[in-house]
């Protein structure tokens, strides 16, 4: 048996972090997160699979979002990922506004949170600007 092999055995996969036996937050083959140091080429890999599932998710839960223009797209999924599908859920009045094509009220609309005034207020600015120059379809 090879030592990848048997260092799989014995640590065992986990997908999501958890407390080892020391009571360290570990992760994958008993990766301490407190040791973990992460190259970035595999920071990407890891970005681009959370992606893929963090769209799966938002298509599923927001019906108008596949047919939405690409820019739309960009900034609900960039929402979504930093304040995760329920959190960019809170927002009813702007996906109403971005579901009917109402862009630049869903632009003004995203400024009106906590989120644009105290968690992240240069990337709601950013974001805010890329809603406002979408052109309606209708």
């Amino acid at each position: 048996m090879n030592l990848l092999k048997q260092i799989k055995k014995h640590e065992g996969f986990k997908s999501s972090v958890y407390k080892c036996t020391e009571g360290y937050d570990t992760i994958g083959y008993g990766f301490a997160v407190k040791d973990l140091v992460i190259d970035e080429d595999i920071a990407d890999l890891i970005l681009m699979r959370k992606l893929k599932r963090l769209l799966e998710q938002i298509i599923a839960t927001f019906s108008w979002f596949k047919d939405s223009p690409e820019d739309v797209k960009f900034v609900v999924t960039n929402m979504c990922y930093q304040i995760g599908v329920n959190g960019f859920s809170k927002f009813k009045k702007t996906i109403y506004l971005l579901e009917t094509e109402q862009y630049k009220d869903a632009s003004e609309e995203m400024l009106d949170s906590k989120w644009a005034r105290s968690d992240s207020p240069g990337r709601a600015k950013e974001l805010s600007k890329i809603i406002a120059k979408v052109k309606s379809r209708q």
